[in-house]
């Protein structure tokens, strides 16, 4: 055998360190740079997101104001006009036009009753009508000719004093027929009952068929354009409070909404039991989102006593759907101006400006006029100060 060496040849996969050196540093080359790709690139997306941009604010300041002192009062509403309607004669109901909820208008039908006797006594009545006419007429036209064969001495006194006496009573009798079908139209009349305002019917009673009595109730309407509160005012208070008082009304079923109002009246006869005396407040409703039987908060000025407050703008105060209701004031943090809500309670109004309470407000600090809509918390701004134009908008 010659002795130059034979290769080994082997059956199974290389062995590792056969694997020659300069792939393995090719691929560990080309792992690196991946891996520094996908740090570039992130890198990169970082220092290309741009900041956000300080918001821009208007401020306006917490002021203390010397106001008069309110009393709360709790109320009910009412309807302000009310109607319980009955039929003026008994029959039968041939129909009815409403249903519990129908909207109607001053002089709207609401049923009809069987009007069939009704209209052959207005027949009868208004042939007997004619009639009269015609008799009148007639004794009208005799004694005319009376009066001119008078002239020529061919009738006696007596027989033109007759005639004048048949043309008055064919009047009377003419008279009492037409008195007597304006009777017969009117009862025809009363087998309708008509809408006396507008309103929604709440009640009804009755259905076709059925044989009603007069002055049964039927149907209960109720006025909705203007809804009144009724409100107990303790004793103590009577003295304070007098008819034409403004008033603020809080409604449980519209707790974003606050109302103005007017005391219409403070009923002098109080409850023995409770010391209290009636206010009535009257609040137009044209959109009818207040009914009868809604609880609500009355605040009622006194009169004489004064109270320091706090108060704000009332652009300042953002309402949440829940009711309750916040303002932003800033902070200074890290040389930056940065916005945090202050969750706030209102009580009286004056001009513009609301009073705050139960917060940690204090007079002259100065909270977000414009541009709190859609504020975040620790939102970084770019205050201002308000110009006297803009504040007393």
């Amino acid at each position: 055998m010659s002795s130059e060496a034979v290769p080994r040849v082997t059956s199974g996969r290389p062995e590792r360190d056969e694997v020659p050196r300069s792939i393995r540093q090719a691929g560990s080359i080309a792992s690196g740079l991946a891996l520094a790709a996908i740090l570039f690139a992130l890198s990169s997306f970082a220092a290309g997101k741009p900041e956000e941009a300080p918001r821009p604010v208007t401020l306006a300041p917490v002021t203390e104001e010397i106001l008069r002192a309110q009393v709360t009062l709790s109320g009910t509403s009412i309807p302000h006009r009310r109607a319980m309607l009955s039929p003026r004669v008994e029959g039968l109901v041939t129909e009815v036009r409403v249903d519990e909820g129908s909207r109607v208008n001053p002089g709207d039908p609401i049923l009809e009753l069987d009007s069939r006797l009704a209209e052959i006594e207005i027949q009868a009545v208004e042939a007997r009508v004619r009639e009269a006419t015609a008799r009148h007429r007639d004794a009208v036209r005799i004694r005319e000719e009376l009066e001119r064969l008078e002239k020529g001495r061919h009738a006696s006194k007596t027989s033109i004093e007759s005639a004048i006496a048949d043309v008055e009573i064919a009047a009377a009798v003419l008279s009492r027929e037409q008195a007597d079908f304006e009777r017969a139209k009117e009862l025809k009349s009363r087998h309708r009952v008509t809408a006396p305002f507008a309103g929604m019917v709440v009640s009804k009673q009755v259905e076709v068929g059925q044989w009603v009595k007069r002055d049964s109730v039927l149907v209960e309407l109720v006025a909705m354009d203007v809804i009144r509160v009724r409100a107990p005012l303790p004793q103590r208070f009577y003295s304070r409070i007098a008819s034409g008082s403004q008033a603020r009304l809080l409604f449980d079923a519209l707790p974003a909404r606050e109302i103005e109002g007017t005391i219409g009246a403070r009923i002098a006869l109080g409850n023995q039991s409770s010391r209290s005396f009636p206010l009535l407040i009257d609040i137009p409703n044209p959109d009818r989102q207040l009914a009868p039987g809604m609880s609500a908060r009355v605040l009622v000025e006194l009169e004489g006593e004064t109270t320091p407050v706090l108060t704000v703008p009332r652009d300042a105060l953002i309402t949440k759907a829940d009711g309750s209701r916040r303002v932003w004031r800033l902070r200074e943090e890290e040389g930056v101006s940065k916005a945090y809500p202050v969750h706030v309670e209102t009580g009286r109004s004056h001009g513009e400006r609301v009073e705050v309470t139960n917060s940690d407000l204090q007079a002259g600090e100065r909270v977000v006029l414009l541009g709190n809509e859609t504020l975040r918390p620790g939102q970084v701004v770019q205050p201002r100060d308000a110009t006297p134009a803009v504040a007393a908008d």
